[in-house]
C-alpha cells in the first residue's frame, strides 16, 4: 500500500523536490513573493554572496566562514564536511532547495563545487536539517543562486570576467552573462575553467629529519557550465536551471605510501525546473529536477577501473497558507527515485525516498512556537513521526534579546553502498536515529545605521542511536553494523561587530565551537573506543575574520585555529592542532559608469605553518593567489 501510494505522488508530482524554507524574494514589476524563512529560534549561519565570492569553492568557504570541521585529503582532493561531531554522511547539502547527497555513499565532494557557480550559501545547525529533509543529523548546507529580478532597476545586461592566478600552477578562469528583459525574460549563462599541478613542496614527517619533498600526481583539469531561463507569467515565475561539471584529476599518495598512479574522473548533469507564484493567502512551488553523476576511478599500479554512477529525479510540492498575520501552515510533499549502477554494487540498485513535511508556525507577540513533522517512506524503512519544535521568547523591554529553545527528532537510512556493496554490504541495517536539542541566546544591536552588534550563543545536545559502522569482519572483509550509540554535546558562539567611521569601515566576525562526541554504547564490546572521542573530531574550533575598509580598498585577516584530533580509536594517536592564518588586500576600480575592476592578492597559511587535515596528508605551505574581476 505505502509503495502503491508513492508511485501515485511520484507521477502526479511532475516538479521538483524541495528540501528547505528560506527567504526567497522575486521582485515583480507589480508584485513582490517573499517564501517562509527558517525561524530564529533554530541556529543558523548565513554566508553573504560577497564572502562566497572571495572564496575558491565551497570546501574553502566553510573552513573559512564556519566552524563546521573540514575534512579534506589535501589541494584539489576529497573534502568533506562534519556538523557538531556527526559524520560526513550526515550532513544534507541542498542547491536551489534539491538535495544532492549522492545516494551511493550518502555524502558529496565539497571540492568540486566551486563558488563561481553560486551566490549564497547558509548552513543550519541541528533540529533546523529536519525542515531540510531527513538525513541531516548534524546539519545541512544549502547553496543558491540569486532570483532574478524583473524591476524597471534591473540590469537589461550584465557581463563578469573572472581570472585567478596562484601557486603551483593554479589557473582559473570564468565568464558570467545575464540578459535580463524587464516585463518578461531573464537569462544568465556561467562558464568555467581551471587548472593546477598542486606541486607544492612539504615536509615529509614519516622520514627521518623530516625532508622536504614534492607532491607528486596531485594535478586537476574542471570545467563547468550553468544556464538559467526564467519567465514571468502574471503572478508567477517558470524557471529551468542547468548545470554540467567535469573534473579530472590526479590523486597524489600520503607520506607513508609510494605513488599507486591513482586517477580520479568526476561529472556531473543536473538540471531544475521549477514553477512557483501566490494567490491573496496561499503561496506555492511546484519543482522537479534531475541529476546524474558518474565516478570512474583508476589505480595504474593494481590495473583497477571502477565506474560509478547514480541517477536520481527528485519531485515536490510546497505550499504555505498564511491564516493570517501571525500564522502560518507549510505542506512540503517530496518524492525521489534513487538509481545507481556501480562495479561494487549487487543486487537491489533503486528505490523511491518520500517525504510529507508539515509545520505550523504561531507569534503570540514576545513568543514564536514552530512545529514539524515529517512523515518518511524510504524503500522498505517507514517512519511516521519525526518531529521538531522550536519556542523562541523576545525579552520586551530588550526587544533586541532572543532567548531560544529548539528539540527534533531526524532519521538517515542506509545508502546502497551500506546495503548492496559487494563484498560486505549489509541489507538488515537498522536507520540511524538522531534525537536533537538545543538552547541559546542571541542579541542584536542597530545603532543609527553605523553600527551593528550581534553575539550568539548555543548549548546543544544530540543523541544518534544506530550509527553505521564499517569494521572488517572475522573473513577480513569490510561490513557495515548498526555498531554504536553517539553522545554529541557543546557549545557554539559567534560575535559579529561592524562600525562605520566616515569613509572607513570596519568589521570582525568571530565564532567559536567546542564538541565532545564520544560512543556511550556499543552493541559489540569495543572497550578501547567506549566513552571516547571520536575519530577526526576536533573539541576546539575558533576562526575570525578581520575586514578593514576605506574608500574602494579592502583589508583582510582570517584566523582559523584546530585543537588536535584522534585518529585511532583508542585515542592513543592524534594529529597536533593548527592554526592558519590568511591575509588579502584588494581594491575595487571604477572605469566608468557601470564598468568596474576589482583586484585582490590572497596569501594563505601565511606564517607557513606544516600541518594535515587527515594523516599522512600534506596540506599546502604559504600560497599565492591573485584574482581579477571586470565588470560591465
Amino acid at each position: 500500500m505505502y509503495k502503491l501510494i508513492t508511485y501515485i505522488i511520484f507521477i502526479l508530482l511532475t516538479s521538483k523536490l524541495l528540501a528547505q524554507e528560506k527567504i526567497d524574494t522575486i521582485n515583480f514589476k507589480a508584485f513582490t513573493v517573499v517564501d517562509y524563512a527558517i525561524s530564529e529560534n533554530y541556529t543558523t549561519t548565513k554566508i553573504d554572496s560577497a564572502a562566497v565570492a572571495s572564496s575558491e569553492n565551497l570546501s574553502d568557504l566553510l573552513q573559512h566562514q564556519s566552524t563546521v570541521f573540514v575534512k579534506t585529503y589535501g589541494a584539489g582532493s576529497l573534502a568533506s564536511v562534519s556538523f557538531r561531531g556527526t559524520g560526513a554522511s550526515h550532513t544534507r547539502v541542498l542547491w536551489n532547495d534539491v538535495e544532492i547527497n549522492s545516494p551511493m555513499n550518502g555524502q558529496i565532494d565539497f571540492s568540486l563545487f566551486p563558488s563561481f557557480f553560486f551566490n549564497s550559501a547558509e548552513l543550519h545547525h541541528g533540529a533546523s536539517g529536519l525542515i531540510d529533509g531527513n538525513g541531516a543529523l548534524g546539519g545541512s548546507v544549502l547553496i543558491n543562486n540569486f532570483t532574478p529580478s524583473y524591476t524597471s532597476t534591473a540590469k537589461p545586461f550584465s557581463l563578469s570576467y573572472h581570472s585567478a592566478v596562484g601557486s603551483f600552477g593554479k589557473k582559473t578562469n570564468g565568464i558570467k552573462m545575464a540578459f535580463n528583459q524587464k516585463k518578461d525574460w531573464f537569462l544568465e549563462t556561467h562558464i568555467y575553467h581551471s587548472i593546477a599541478e598542486n606541486n607544492f613542496i612539504y615536509k615529509n614527517i614519516s622520514q627521518k629529519n623530516h625532508p622536504e619533498e614534492k607532491l607528486e600526481n596531485g594535478n586537476y583539469f574542471q570545467y563547468g557550465f550553468q544556464q538559467a531561463i526564467f519567465k514571468k507569467i502574471k503572478n508567477n515565475t517558470l524557471g529551468l536551471r542547468f548545470w554540467y561539471f567535469n573534473s579530472d584529476r590526479n590523486l597524489a599518495s600520503s607520506m607513508v605510501v609510494e605513488d599507486h598512479q591513482e586517477n580520479q574522473k568526476d561529472e556531473s548533469f543536473r538540471t531544475l525546473l521549477e514553477w512557483k507564484g501566490f494567490t491573496k493567502k496561499w503561496s506555492y512551488k511546484l519543482s522537479s529536477s534531475f541529476i546524474k553523476d558518474n565516478l570512474v576511478y583508476e589505480n595504474k599500479s593494481i590495473d583497477l577501473i571502477s565506474n560509478n554512477e547514480s541517477i536520481f529525479f527528485s519531485n515536490a510540492l510546497n505550499t504555505k497558507y498564511f491564516i493570517n498575520n501571525s500564522s502560518l501552515l507549510i505542506n512540503t510533499f517530496k518524492v525521489r527515485y534513487e538509481y545507481a549502477n556501480a562495479d561494487g554494487v549487487d543486487g537491489v540498485n533503486s528505490r523511491f525516498n518520500s517525504s510529507w513535511l508539515s509545520g505550523y508556525t504561531k507569534n503570540f507577540k514576545a513568543i514564536e512556537v514552530n512545529i514539524f513533522n515529517r512523515m518518511t517512506i524510504v524503500s522498505n524503512y517507514q517512519n511516521f513521526i519525526a518531529p521538531s519544535i522550536s519556542v523562541g521568547y523576545t525579552l520586551p523591554k530588550i526587544k533586541t534579546l532572543l532567548l531560544k529553545t529548539s528539540w527534533g527528532i531526524n532519521y538517515n537510512y542506509p545508502t546502497f553502498n551500506d546495503l548492496y556493496w559487494n563484498p560486505g554490504g549489509n541489507p538488515d541495517l537498522l536507520p540511524e536515529k538522531a534525537t536533537m536539542s538545543e538552547f541559546g541566546i542571541k542579541y542584536i544591536l542597530k545603532q543609527n545605521k553605523k553600527i551593528t552588534l550581534s553575539s550568539e550563543i548555543n548549548y546543544f545536545y544530540s543523541l544518534v542511536d544506530n550509527w553505521i559502522m564499517w569494521q572488517p569482519t572475522s573473513s577480513s572483509i569490510w561490513s557495515p553494523t548498526n555498531l554504536k550509540k553517539v553522545e554529541n554535546k557543546g557549545i557554539e558562539t559567534s560575535l559579529s561587530l561592524s562600525k562605520k567611521m566616515n569613509q572607513l569601515q570596519f568589521s570582525f566576525k568571530g565564532k567559536y565551537a567546542y564538541t565532545k562526541s564520544t560512543n556511550i554504547e556499543l552493541h559489540q564490546q569495543i572497550n578501547e573506543s567506549l566513552n571516547k572521542q571520536l575519530i577526526y573530531v576536533p573539541k576546539h574550533q575558533f576562526n575570525y575574520t578581520m575586514e578593514i575598509g576605506l574608500k574602494n580598498t579592502q583589508f583582510t585577516y582570517n584566523y582559523r585555529y584546530t585543537s588536535l584530533r584522534y585518529i585511532s580509536t583508542d585515542n592513543n594517536w592524534y594529529l597536533p592542532a593548527n592554526f592558519i592564518s590568511d591575509i588579502a588586500l584588494s581594491q575595487k576600480i571604477k572605469i566608468s559608469g557601470n564598468t568596474k575592476l576589482h583586484l585582490s592578492f590572497r596569501v594563505n597559511n601565511l606564517f607557513n605553518q606544516t600541518y594535515q587535515s587527515i594523516a599522512w596528508r600534506p596540506m599546502p605551505l604559504r600560497n599565492y593567489l591573485f584574482n581579477l574581476i571586470f565588470q560591465l
